[in-house]
């Protein structure tokens, strides 16, 4: 079956919603599928990746008209260009504007959520009014829904009465070494250090764990931030300023490969004190590596740790400084948190037990 994925940005710089178009789209081909990817990029340009098609569309329209713009234009290019597809899957609202297009010659649609965007604090209150209404349109037009989390699986049917299908975001497992000077390079030894690892959005919170860590006086672990985030860049020299007086800060800016992997593998401890999250994938291969994970307690963290994190109030610094000792004194006693972590992964977060079930889905959608 041929699969159109319409809505992440370039499939080179993965972020969470290109994390899970390349992953899944990589597992479908395996399977004997055929996915196409559309992917927002610099440039108009077609390659493989992994035996899977990549179309890239060259950003237009601006930062509000980008998706919605690209949204048409791949699936213009897919109606008249891969007229043997069947399932249409859209990433996001803005994008899936454009599925009129695909239904209106006869293909199903899947729209896919990955969070509940109008509760992000970057947007102002206009911002989340419209995206709260677009959502609340979605939903009530759409068919054939999948969301990344249960918690939006059931905010879905007790907001909205509509039933969706839980079909959760995924990890690879690790290899066992990674081939990178990562670790050289900022001074940093293995299990000496703290880490958040992600973008630099106020949605995660990087600047309560820096001035938690700043408060707690740490000496004998650093806090290592890992992210960037261009679009805010008065945010990013914000959080250098919190840690420009403790040279046990560092910043490593956007880490991928080998170097992402070195880092999360080698870490004390994952922190992710998250206000909001879809289904963290940061989060989840911190616990495939079998790290010791701190966590805030909302329901997405707890979706993929189960009952095996060190849990924190979100946006709360006492409380974070409190749980950053709590792990320096108690690291020995949490040990038996690495395993259990990696065995929940195993169990339910990889791509192949995801590709299985959003197989099984679309083999559902083929017999309605």
């Amino acid at each position: 079956m041929k699969i159109i994925f319409i809505g992440g940005r370039d499939i080179h710089s993965i972020g969470g919603i290109e994390n899970y178009m390349y992953n899944l789209a990589t597992c479908l081909k395996n399977k004997g599928h055929e996915p196409v990817v559309f992917c927002e990029s610099d440039r108009n340009e077609v390659e493989y990746v992994n035996g899977v098609k990549v179309v890239h569309n060259k950003s237009i329209g601006g930062r509000y008209l980008c998706k919605i713009l690209l949204g048409h234009k791949a699936t213009a290019y897919a109606v008249l260009k891969e007229r043997d597809a069947q399932i249409y899957h859209y990433n996001g609202w803005a994008p899936l504007l454009a599925s009129w297009l695909a239904a209106v010659c006869g293909k199903t649609i899947i729209y896919q959520s990955h969070g509940l965007e109008w509760k992000r604090t970057k947007y102002t209150s206009l911002q989340q009014q419209i995206m709260k209404f677009m959502e609340w349109l979605t939903v009530k037009m759409m068919k054939n829904i999948t969301a990344v989390s249960q918690e939006q699986t059931d905010f879905f049917l007790t907001q909205y009465g509509k039933k969706c299908v839980t079909i959760p975001t995924a990890v690879n497992l690790p290899a066992e070494n990674y081939e990178s000077d990562v670790l050289k390079k900022y001074k940093l030894e293995d299990e000496g250090y703290y880490l958040f690892l992600g973008r630099l959005v106020q949605d995660k919170n990087p600047d309560y764990l820096i001035k938690a860590f700043n408060k707690s006086g740490i000496k004998e672990k650093k806090l290592v931030i890992a992210g960037s985030n261009d679009a805010d860049l008065q945010y990013v020299e914000y959080l250098h300023k919190l840690g420009a007086e403790n040279p046990n800060v560092i910043f490593t800016g956007a880490v991928y490969g080998n170097d992402k992997e070195k880092l999360l593998s080698n870490c004390f401890a994952f922190c992710l004190p998250s206000t909001l999250e879809g289904l963290p994938i940061t989060l989840l291969e911190a616990m495939s590596h079998k790290r010791i994970c701190l966590a805030s307690d909302i329901p997405a963290n707890k979706e993929a740790l189960g009952d095996s994190g060190v849990w924190v109030k979100y946006e709360d610094v006492d409380d974070l400084c409190d749980k950053l000792l709590y792990i320096l004194k108690n690291h020995k006693d949490l040990e038996f948190q690495k395993e259990s972590n990696y065995r929940r992964v195993v169990e339910n977060f990889t791509w192949d037990r995801v590709s299985d079930l959003y197989i099984r889905y679309m083999k559902h959608l083929a017999d309605v």
